[in-house]
């Protein structure tokens, strides 16, 4: 979990929102309230007097799945991780954390929850929301079902009460330089390696000798790994009903495009933004000599105010910036993003100077007190209405359907299963397109993805682009185990495989303790195979290293070797490696790789104290008999 840690921080994954809420939302899951502190019927795991129920452990095993999928996605292997243990200790630290929220007290205000709740919502898709901006309770709540809204209110409060309690684990955050000092000189040191290969296929031919019983192949076919492999793949079928704006009616009047387009005019059709010119006096302020540099600027411009048409004659007279009195302050052209100007000069020309030759109130900037004075302001140039109407019209019209669908196809999918015709007097109406999903495995798409989260019988309603669209799971056909006389010429050469790599590495650790009493050398004689060597190190800030050590089981392994001499044994999916460190030689590392060192070190930490915290408060719960597990979600795991 570190290895996995440390590569989210260094490709800025560590930025993704922990708390799934809207990646749920994007998923067409909704979300899922994990505890309460009142005792559920069914309740399948319960530390203290907080539960989580079975419907919601299967939502949460369901999302446990997806976020697996996730990291596969990013390219993290993480073939042999259990996920109904994970959804377990996910469950069992989640309730854990809350008793120990609740037991010191930790309070949140109601303004820092409202704030929250309303960051959260800003994410959420646009047809969530009526035209005039305001959260559309309805769908919301079906949406998240089966959350009420204050199941949400209470998982965003328990959320925020528990940043805070990381604030104060956080706060006792502490790394030994020793500690720091080993993850530099293992991510940065220059460093030889001596190594040898032990293969699996060398012992292939032995193994495959004695033909095994069907009792030992049975046992083998039914490791889940295994398993796995042989399974067929999980079919499904299913209906949707597409409908297009097009078909909606969706209507777009012309005074809706012409609000839109005096709305969005600046943001959207700027051709050229509006430009302004000034004049600008500076007064330098002298190191302990700031309030008479103010006094100065302030009678400079009560001066001004009388007679601004003498503005570029008080520039050349008395300011203080030779560069540009000179021509009398007078700047470029400039827009208000303009990068080159001083963002405090920018802003007050373009808020507070309304008409020309009107001189600013003193302001302070980087290079003391100045006045400005507009010489000239350039309108901005826009785009046409005529010519981006049609466009306009087209996002408007999508817009509104999507609003409008949203709201509708939930009502129907909700209404059909009391009244079946609701469905078919909708397609009527709104002129949907049915299209029939045969029996296939899962494709990629919105519409197989959808259908292969659903359960049978279900409808759901999702957009396409931007078409809208009524999906219903028809078959399920879930995924089988042959029987083992119908796969046995395939699994035999997979147990002999197994068995060969089982022999590998009972060698590899002979080997690895005869090195420790013979030369390396001598140790890869014995077994038949030469040794190698490796390098790594880092060449004007590029990394350099032989191409065995770019593998990641190997590195994430070789790091651990700290001092010369050391041998680490390392396995990969065919071969056994036993690795020396021959030399270590620690270089001079650059402030931005301290930094990253530092940035990752506080990251690990921070995980390790949390794991610790919660570990503290399961053996207290363990200690006073406070976890109870069903037996039938313990099968999963021995010992969360």
């Amino acid at each position: 979990m570190i290895t996995i840690m440390r590569k989210l921080i260094n490709n800025n994954a560590y930025k993704v929102i922990l708390w799934i809420f809207l990646f749920m939302m994007a998923a067409g899951s909704g979300l899922v309230f994990m505890g309460g502190k009142t005792e559920e019927k069914n309740s399948v795991i319960k530390v203290y007097d907080l539960t989580i129920s079975d419907k919601k452990f299967a939502l949460m095993l369901q999302r446990t799945k997806q976020q697996l999928e996730m990291f596969k996605m990013r390219g993290f292997n993480l073939s042999n991780m259990n996920v109904q243990k994970e959804t377990v200790q996910a469950g069992v630290s989640k309730l854990l954390s809350e008793h120990a929220v609740d037991d010191l007290n930790l309070k949140v205000s109601t303004n820092r929850v409202s704030q929250e709740i309303s960051r959260q919502l800003q994410h959420l898709p646009a047809h969530f929301f009526d035209e005039n901006g305001n959260l559309n309770t309805e769908a919301f709540l079906k949406a998240i079902a089966p959350m009420t809204m204050q199941d949400f209110m209470s998982e965003i409060e328990i959320d925020s009460k528990n940043k805070v309690l990381d604030t104060l684990i956080n706060a006792s955050l502490y790394i030994p330089s020793f500690e720091k000092i080993l993850y530099e000189q293992a991510e940065y040191a220059d460093k030889d390696y001596s190594y040898f290969k032990i293969s699996s296929e060398k012992y292939l031919s032995k193994v495959s000798e004695n033909k095994p019983s069907d009792a030992l192949l049975t046992k083998f076919y039914k490791r889940p790994e295994i398993s796995e492999q042989f399974k067929t793949t999980e079919k499904r079928s299913g209906k949707q009903w597409v409908f297009t704006p097009r078909s909606y009616g969706i209507t777009i009047t012309d005074s809706e495009v012409k609000s839109f387009y005096d709305k969005n005019k600046a943001a959207l059709y700027v051709v050229s933004p509006a430009q302004m010119q000034i004049r600008e006096l500076v007064i330098l302020i002298e190191p302990g000599k700031e309030n008479e540099a103010k006094a100065r600027i302030q009678e400079l411009k009560q001066e001004a105010d009388k007679n601004p048409s003498k503005f570029e004659e008080m520039v050349k007279k008395f300011s203080e910036d030779k560069a540009t009195a000179s021509k009398g302050g007078l700047s470029e052209l400039f827009t208000k993003d303009d990068k080159k100007m001083n963002k405090t000069v920018v802003d007050t020309a373009f808020e507070f100077l309304g008409t020309d030759d009107q001189v600013s109130s003193p302001i302070k900037t980087d290079r003391g007190y100045e006045l400005l004075q507009r010489v000239k302001k350039v309108s901005a140039k826009y785009k046409e209405l005529t010519t981006v109407s049609n466009d306009i019209k087209d996002q408007l019209t999508i817009d509104k359907f999507k609003k409008r669908f949203a709201q509708d196809a939930s009502r129907v999918i909700h209404s059909v299963k009391y009244k079946p015709e609701a469905l078919s007097n909708f397609v009527e109406k709104y002129h949907g397109k049915l299209v029939d999903i045969p029996l296939s495995e899962r494709k990629p798409g919105i519409i197989h993805t959808t259908l292969f989260r659903m359960e049978q019988d279900r409808y759901t309603q999702i957009f396409d682009k931007n078409d809208g669209i009524i999906l219903y799971c028809q078959e399920i056909e879930k995924s089988t185990l042959p029987a083992l006389e119908n796969v046995k010429s395939r699994l035999l050469p997979l147990y002999f495989k197994d068995l060969a790599y089982e022999m590998m590495q009972s060698q590899l650790n002979q080997a690895l303790k005869e090195a420790s009493k013979e030369s390396f050398e001598k140790v890869a004689e014995k077994y038949g195979v030469s040794v190698q060597r490796a390098f790594f190190k880092y060449n004007q800030g590029k990394l350099e290293q032989s191409s065995i050590l770019k593998e990641e089981n190997i590195m994430a392994q070789v790091k651990n070797l700290q001092y010369q001499g050391a041998v680490a044994a390392i396995t990969t999916t065919t071969d056994g490696i036993l690795m020396r460190l021959d030399s270590i030689n620690m270089t001079q590392i650059t402030k931005e790789e301290q930094e990253q060192a530092q940035k990752v070190m506080n990251y690990i930490k921070s995980y390790q104290y949390k794991e610790g915290f919660v570990a503290s408060l399961y053996r207290i719960a363990k200690l006073r008999n406070k976890i109870e597990i069903k037996k039938e979600i313990l099968q999963f795991t021995k010992e969360v």
